[in-house]
């Protein structure tokens, strides 16, 4: 049998096991689902399920009824349908899920403020992101390139449609027009300085950053730290503010700090 249905059968085996039902059991049950009834030679034979242990193993699983007996000479043995089987686990799967749920509510303490979960896979941080957008009531406050708005922006629009406030500051040429928008001013140092970063407050309560270095790999983190959280807000707004008095008064601020603002940005020599 196992031979027959390869893959199949052990992947099958291997979730039954993880049901409550050991991995003889699980063998023999498949077995009898595919031919039953069927005495307990042709049971051992068709599982792989040893001889000494095919009948230990059928009267488990009488107990536990999983099988039924037939009053046979020689003795034959038949298998609780597997929708029968299904329905019973998950009734199972149930009482027990409610019955944790209520004593680890009470066993457990609230889950402190202080964590900040790391993640380092691109895939996974926009994920992230996409739930944590999914689950804003009030307002998102963004600082993003469009690489990571192009994939947000579903995500995004639906936001804005049930009543989310938007205020992003964008980095490049490209934009993502959703909510009210500052545009990050271009200059030569941007990639160097902000490549792929992507910093999101949710209601105020949960930051998320994600971010690529140059010649380095993704790697960011998700807050519900309120120091993290109002450090991350606070770079937001200021980041708008300063780009605001750039764009209004950008041409003494080239004047005064070079084209490419490069005296602005030196914390050493100003």
């Amino acid at each position: 049998m196992e031979q027959v249905f390869g893959n199949v059968f052990q992947t099958t085996v291997d979730a039954l096991n993880s049901m409550g039902l050991t991995v003889y059991e699980a063998k023999a049950y498949l077995a009898l689902l595919q031919k039953h009834p069927s005495h307990g030679h042709e049971i051992s034979r068709r599982s792989g399920v040893p001889g000494p242990k095919i009948y230990e193993t059928l009267n488990r699983m009488m107990q536990k009824g999983l099988v039924a007996v037939l009053n046979t000479n020689p003795q034959m043995y038949s298998p609780l349908p597997y929708h029968e089987l299904l329905t019973r686990k998950k009734n199972e799967f149930k009482i027990t899920e409610q019955l944790l749920n209520a004593n680890l509510k009470k066993i457990s303490i609230p889950p402190p403020d202080i964590t900040v979960w790391q993640l380092t896979d691109h895939d996974l941080l926009i994920g992230k992101s996409r739930e944590l957008i999914e689950g804003a009531k009030k307002s998102l406050l963004m600082s993003l390139w469009h690489e990571q708005g192009v994939l947000l922006e579903e995500n995004l629009t639906a936001a804005q449609q049930r009543g989310v406030k938007i205020i992003s500051i964008q980095f490049g040429q490209a934009r993502i027009n959703i909510g009210k928008v500052f545009h990050h001013i271009q200059i030569d140092t941007i990639h160097e300085r902000h490549s792929g970063e992507l910093t999101i407050v949710f209601d105020e309560s949960v930051g998320l950053f994600m971010g690529r270095p140059p010649g380095q790999e993704w790697n960011g983190f998700w807050t519900t730290n309120p120091g993290v959280v109002k450090l991350m807000t606070n770079y937001i707004r200021h980041e708008i503010y300063l780009n605001k008095l750039i764009y209004r008064f950008e041409g003494n601020a080239k004047t005064e700090d070079g084209n490419q603002l490069q005296q602005l940005l030196n914390l050493e020599t100003d």
